[in-house]
């Protein structure tokens, strides 16, 4: 009996030390996002982390193993595949190599963000010389650098075009070729050899950068976010918010959560008053912010014909029985231009103050305007005055 009442007694004092300690133990609820909401987008689609930036690569090599479709006399070719056989200890010069399997290229590629040492990469490629396809080519190592020069990556790997070229290519004969045959890519063909830093704060301190610079959109990322997560934002200019990681984040090693919490924050991007036109397709591309001022607008289209014919003119009865060696009789063309003009009738409407650049355009559809004809009304309204807002033209 008694061993029975103090296993009782501990187990009693086990549960109520367990109790005790999570009583003490802070709970830590999930930061709650603005909801969804039309035209909300989260700062992840908006803007980009300062510092975390894609490192672009380049490289020359040749490509080998090309079915007489390489580079035909192209000097840089040739001294590269005798440099290549110069590391097997194979001395030959490069005026005896006259190959056409062998294909000079550049080679391209992006390392993204937080790469290490070892990732692999997809390159693209693209000839340089005079070779009419890379199809079935296989690039030797190359080495890649970074802008600064540095040795970052080493590409290998078979051409994947994405096309093919059938047929001869000579005069006479008859060829087929689909997609570009002299560039290509190779997947995983880069292995970096370089790891690049993941520290995207200093000393506690973040910034966002937003790809579209708005003083009003930034601080309404600003204010969405000490709104969620506390006071840690501020909006220094149009394209920059800086975020304060908390002290306590930073030494539990909890960085890259507390920044996917902020990612998912929702904020109404503003948008600015800007209609874009490209007059070559007759393509119109505007903002909803875009509105008109009261206007009367008068169009029509004039319609210029010109329509030339030629008529022969004989000679005369006068240049009868002469000798051509005394007279050259020839005969001439005289042309016969004709020109009309149709003007079509002005189509005439006045244009409220409230009228959006939406409403104008249905209007004008329903007057049977032209895309083209709307962007010279624009053009026109902006110049007016009646238009506030930024007229972009492609």
């Amino acid at each position: 009996m008694k061993v029975q009442k103090q296993r009782r007694r501990v187990q009693s004092a086990w549960l109520t030390t367990g109790l005790l300690m999570l009583a003490l133990c802070p709970v830590h609820a999930q930061t709650q996002t603005a909801p969804a909401g039309p035209g909300s987008s989260r700062i992840k689609d908006i803007a980009r982390i300062a510092g975390l930036e894609s490192l672009d690569l380049v490289g020359y090599g040749i490509v080998v193993g090309l079915r007489g479709t390489g580079d035909k006399d192209l000097q840089l070719t040739r001294q590269t595949a005798a440099n290549l056989m110069e590391n097997f200890n194979i001395s030959i010069r490069a005026a005896d190599i006259s190959s056409m399997n062998v294909a000079a290229v550049i080679v391209t590629a992006v390392a993204p963000p937080f790469h290490k040492a070892g990732d692999r990469i997809d390159v693209q490629i693209s000839s340089i010389g005079d070779a009419t396809s890379l199809e079935g080519g296989i690039l030797i190592m190359t080495p890649m650098f970074d802008p600064n020069g540095e040795l970052t990556a080493l590409a290998q790997g078979s051409v994947t075009l994405g096309g093919f070229s059938a047929g001869r290519d000579a005069p006479g004969g008859a060829s087929v070729t689909r997609n570009h045959t002299t560039s290509g890519t190779i997947p995983s063909a880069a292995v970096l050899r370089v790891s690049q830093s993941g520290k995207f704060y200093r000393n506690g301190l973040m910034q966002l950068v937003l790809r579209h610079p708005d003083f009003t959109t930034a601080d309404r990322m600003a204010t969405a976010i000490n709104r969620e997560m506390g006071g840690l934002a501020v909006a220094r200019d149009a394209s920059t918010v800086a975020v304060k990681i908390p002290d306590q984040t930073l030494d539990i090693g909890q960085a890259a959560a507390f920044v996917a919490r902020l990612e998912t924050i929702r904020i109404h991007p503003d948008m600015q008053a800007r209609v874009v036109v490209n007059e070559r397709t007759g393509t119109i591309v505007m903002g909803g912010e875009v509105h008109i001022g009261q206007a009367v607008v008068a169009h029509g289209n004039i319609t210029v014909t010109i329509k030339e014919t030629l008529h022969p003119s004989h000679p005369s009865n006068l240049a009868i029985g002469l000798r051509d060696a005394e007279l050259d009789v020839r005969s001439l063309e005289t042309p016969d231009t004709e020109v009309t003009v149709e003007e079509e009738k002005a189509r005439v409407m006045v244009v409220p103050s409230t009228t959006t650049v939406r409403d104008l355009a249905d209007t004008l559809n329903i007057m049977g305007a032209t895309p083209r004809d709307l962007i010279s009304i624009l053009q026109a309204l902006h110049r007016l005055g009646a238009i506030q807002m930024e007229l972009t033209a492609m």
